[in-house]
């Protein structure tokens, strides 16, 4: 008898990977609370572990639970900033951006185990964060730049401080997410590795 064809189907419960996903979360109310209680001149602009989780939870959970934990994260963050400082306002766009690297983690890394591709989207997410924001700073005239070539660039200047901590927080983030997570699957959770056959799809072809 033929050996019928079967495609893998990879495991819908995945608690090491939730794990993670949740310190990841964690780390997003931390990580200001932390950097609030340190003198001005070590506190790190923008640094932030939204990013980073946007691009993990949506490239090992799928592109829904992606989105609901940056959700969550960027609640958890506001409310932390919101307590911890003075100048704390909304920013709704901070939901479209975000949904962006849910959408680019989704699409580029969920089939992928490689550092190198890890660090070069973290990397890419940063920049386009950075001009893409920034640009709409300038158009807002969020401060009196001016509607010329000199006051845009005198707006991505300005920017400069704050996309050093975000190019720091997606990087180092990242990698240490997407790091954990593939140590631990190759170590103890085989079934939640990348491409992973669920031991119940293993057991029905050798039955076969």
């Amino acid at each position: 008898m033929d050996t019928p064809t079967t495609t893998p189907v990879p495991p819908t419960f995945k608690p090491m990977t939730l794990a993670l996903a949740g310190l990841g979360l964690a780390l997003t109310a931390v990580v200001p609370l932390l950097f609030a209680q340190l003198p001005p001149a070590f506190q790190v602009w923008n640094l932030s572990v939204i990013g980073a989780l946007a691009l993990f939870a949506a490239a090992r959970l799928g592109f829904w639970p992606g989105v609901a934990f940056v959700a969550v994260a960027i609640v958890l963050k506001d409310l932390c900033v919101y307590f911890t400082t003075s100048w704390w306002e909304p920013y709704p766009l901070s939901w479209v951006y975000f949904t962006v690297y849910v959408l680019i983690g989704w699409a580029v890394l969920r089939r992928s185990v490689s550092s190198g591709r890890v660090a070069v989207t973290a990397l890419g997410t940063s920049m386009g964060f950075f001009f893409v924001s920034n640009f709409v700073s300038w158009l807002e005239q969020a401060q009196p730049y001016g509607y010329s070539l000199q006051g845009l660039m005198d707006c991505y200047a300005a920017g400069i401080p704050f996309f050093r901590g975000t190019l720091l927080g997606d990087i180092a983030f990242s990698g240490a997410l997407f790091g954990a997570h593939l140590a631990l699957s190759r170590a103890y959770f085989p079934n939640e590795r990348v491409g992973a056959v669920p031991a119940q799809l293993q057991e029905t072809e050798e039955n076969w």
